[in-house]
């Protein structure tokens, strides 16, 4: 067993024992990244990718950690991978829950298991076949794009000519809808033209800064550098924390970011 893997073997150990809410912070505080890129992929919207997020993670800690404890450390798939796509599925359940299950072609429910999740991931999210391939490779190991090509040949020719015309119509309508949603988030072009020589002294200071910052990040214990990413690098709010990490409330969040931004000034000056 790799030490990637006896380490994930050890965080799944954790989760069954008494010390599980400490283990699902060190879980947090090193897969909050991966689980929020894969929230943030299934939609263009900020706001709904924070609270895609939270319900995944809701999701992942329900029932003992139950979806979590299904992982394998011996199996084919490494754990980031295995835990994208668990996450994935979690982003189409918050979707479904949150905006209603979309009706499917009867000739598409009727595919077989493996085809219908091409049409998922290759026809609906619009991933390529080599993406698909990896989001798919994990549920079902063997598969190759020769395989997909055939599994979309198959998907193509169950799908009639209107039904291909209500697909095109429906991808114009979300593109539409992303496109009207991104207007006015781009910033405004300065009145002055960008100096292409930057000033050099200021550009070494930035990097010290951030240097120092790294260094007083690392001086900071997990379950501290964890409240730290939720709130700054994912956006979440005091009382998304508080159930996130199953903290008494949010005005505690609060003071403890407080105390661990004043360690950071110290640490730092």
């Amino acid at each position: 067993m790799s030490t990637q893997d006896s380490a994930v073997a050890l965080l799944l150990e954790g989760l069954r024992s008494s010390r599980s809410q400490e283990v699902w912070a060190e879980f947090l505080g090193q897969y909050s990244s991966v689980i929020f890129e894969t929230c943030r992929y299934s939609t263009s919207d900020e706001d709904q990718a924070g609270d895609c997020f939270l319900f995944a993670c809701e999701q992942l800690s329900k029932n003992g950690f139950r979806r979590l404890l299904r992982f394998r450390p011996a199996g084919s798939a490494a754990f980031s991978t295995w835990l994208r796509v668990v996450v994935r599925n979690l982003c189409l359940d918050w979707r479904r829950k949150e905006f209603g299950r979309p009706r499917l072609f009867r000739s598409i429910a009727q595919l077989p298991p493996l085809e219908a999740e091409v049409y998922r991931c290759h026809f609906e999210k619009g991933l390529s076949l080599e993406d698909t391939l990896v989001s798919l490779r994990p549920a079902f190991p063997g598969l190759t794009l020769e395989r997909l090509a055939a599994a979309e040949g198959q998907i193509q020719a169950s799908l009639s000519s209107r039904q291909h015309w209500l697909r095109s119509t429906q991808k114009l309508q979300r593109q539409s809808m992303s496109q009207e949603s991104n207007i006015g988030v781009m910033e405004a072009p300065a009145n002055d033209p960008a100096d292409p020589h930057p000033n050099q002294e200021l550009a070494l200071a930035s990097r010290e800064q951030e240097h120092q910052l790294w260094i007083a990040l690392q001086k900071l214990t997990k379950p501290e550098r964890l409240l730290i990413r939720l709130r700054f690098e994912q956006s979440l709010t005091l009382e998304e924390i508080a159930r996130l990490t199953a903290a008494s409330d949010a005005q505690w969040i609060h003071r403890q970011i407080a105390a661990i931004l004043e360690k950071l000034r110290k640490n730092m000056t």
